[in-house]
């Protein structure tokens, strides 16, 4: 006999098998009860929910000689002829393979025709969002007017696909995200059944991988049973999925934490090595930074995703190290870098780049505000003086003296002092234009015209031109202006002195100064540290 997967052999017979879906359960089983079926019905939510196994055990429930409190009996010839397939007033059909007018047609024809043996002929349509307009069109009526002795059950994972004028027309049911607690009862009693021995840690977290998709923990724990393994623990669930243990996790973890740069180049290595998913690997670290941000925020471990023990031990060290606004940022960076994996040419140096932007902490996009980097800005400098209050209440000593002893200076290597880039306006600098017009190098001068330039340092001249001038930028840059640039800066000055270009927001900073909060003013001027805003 040929091998049935467990989520078919599994499959709930009756309503009151149905791992949680109360909701929906608690009226079907009425309407059974009562006798008076709708005469359509929609069935919405993710995969693997239960949308198709509860259509099945409502066509035999309405069907039923003898139903049991709602519940079909499976027992008489009725519901044993439907689970059978021999009785044909059940007809399912995939919309996304049968989604023209004809396919509708032909149920049109059929359905005049009374049921053979059941009370009801009913149509399961699976995927019902499908189907081409004009086979929305051709049902509508009849999805309003159907036969008495004719019902529909619609399922879809997309019912905002659907036409107002299909939703208006049935009694819609949204089913619910199983619980990760519901998939593990159901995968350990499975378990139980079929002879293997399912660890507790090692349920949870196949549970954990479902998402909410109990068909998908079921297929998960039929893959694992496969290996013939038992007992079947959570290592065996990391070797036969290709998921990086919890070991490498957290070692990833710890190295982005502490900027570990030489660390996180060999734990990638490591992963590789191994043959390691890379997908499957973020997304542990990911529900790691999850945990460690839900840990921050509640104080305790109740409701966090991480299932082993190392993992339990180890989240409240790792959550004094890092801050919420880095956390969310980490999250944020390999959420993009686990969804660009599968475009990448290179995977494997996309990952390293991330990983080492992380540790660097060039976590700053072109895109984010200046009130978004002022706030990271902050929440660092308030970490920082927690840690620098804590260290010197270690030590006996109080964070904050009194003015006269204030003239000792501190180091703070977490915010380097940025020199500014403003040293006042290049006077010579009307003279070098005038001078490239002269010099027939028209192309630099209809460059330059209506520009201006600064002091960078004593050796180094900005020419300010905006962002929004790349065709101009785009001119000037190119090595042989540049160069002819310096040779007339030299003929007008004297002077032999670098060129670059620099943008105007660089020098708008007294305006960015007024936008910083009183509390990093404050911490900055208590402790001597130099502060500039650089707009990159």
């Amino acid at each position: 006999m040929n091998h049935q997967a467990l989520y078919r052999r599994y499959r709930p017979k009756t309503f009151d098998d149905v791992v949680e879906q109360q909701h929906v359960v608690t009226t079907l089983k009425n309407t059974v009860i009562s006798g008076k079926p709708a005469h359509a019905y929609l069935f919405c939510g993710t995969r693997g929910t239960g949308k198709t196994t509860m259509a099945k055990i409502l066509a035999r429930a309405v069907n039923c000689l003898e139903p049991e409190d709602g519940n079909p009996c499976n027992k008489c010839e009725v519901c044993t002829g439907i689970l059978s397939g021999t009785i044909l007033d059940v007809i399912e059909m995939d919309a996304a393979s049968n989604n023209s007018v004809d396919n509708v047609r032909d149920i049109i024809d059929e359905m005049v025709y009374t049921p053979s043996q059941a009370s009801y002929k009913i149509y399961i349509i699976d995927e019902v969002h499908m189907l081409s307009s004009g086979a929305f069109n051709a049902l509508l009526k009849t999805l309003e007017e159907p036969p008495e002795h004719v019902l529909f059950i619609l399922a879809t994972t997309e019912p905002n696909k659907l036409p107002a004028t299909v939703l208006s027309r049935c009694q819609r049911f949204d089913f619910r995200r199983i619980s990760t607690g519901g998939i593990m009862e159901r995968l350990l009693l499975i378990a139980k059944e079929t002879g293997i021995n399912l660890t507790d840690e090692a349920a949870y977290f196949l549970a954990s991988l479902a998402e909410g998709a109990l068909r998908d923990g079921i297929s998960l724990l039929d893959q694992c049973i496969s290996t013939g393994r038992n007992p079947l623990e959570l290592k065996c669930v990391y070797d036969v999925l290709g998921i990086a243990r919890s070991e490498l996790v957290l070692a990833a973890a710890e190295c982005l934490i502490m900027r570990d740069e030489k660390k996180a180049v060999q734990t990638i290595d490591q992963l590789y090595s191994e043959g390691k998913e890379p997908a499957q690997f973020l997304q542990s670290i990911i529900r790691l930074f999850r945990d460690i941000i839900v840990y921050k925020t509640s104080g305790n471990l109740d409701n966090i995703l991480c299932t082993g023990e190392k993992e339990r031990e180890r989240i409240p060290r790792l959550t004094e190290r890092l801050s919420m606004t880095e956390a969310l940022t980490m999250i944020k960076e390999l959420s993009d870098l686990e969804a660009g994996l599968k475009w990448s040419a290179s995977p494997r140096i996309l990952t390293e780049m991330t990983f080492l932007r992380i540790c660097t902490r060039e976590l700053d996009r072109k895109d984010d505000s200046i009130s978004d980097r002022i706030r990271l800005l902050e929440d660092r400098i308030r970490h920082l003086e927690d840690n620098i209050k804590l260290k010197t209440e270690n030590y006996g000593y109080e964070i904050y003296k009194q003015e006269e002893d204030k003239e000792e200076e501190k180091e703070i290597n977490e915010i380097p002092a940025v020199e500014t880039i403003d040293k006042g306006s290049f006077s010579e600098w009307n003279r070098v234009i005038d001078e490239l017009r002269s010099a027939g190098r028209m192309k630099v001068y209809s460059g330059l015209v209506g520009t201006s330039a600064v002091w960078i340092d004593k050796d180094t001249i900005g020419i300010v031109i905006s962002e929004e001038e790349g065709f101009r930028k785009k001119v000037i840059e190119k090595a042989e202006s540049m160069e002819i640039i310096e040779n007339a800066i030299e003929l007008c000055s004297g002077q032999r002195l670098n060129v670059r270009i620099v943008s105007p927001e660089k020098n708008n900073k007294s305006k960015d100064m007024e936008n910083i909060p009183e509390t990093v003013l404050d911490f900055v001027k208590k402790n001597g540290i130099k502060l500039d805003i650089v707009d990159e």
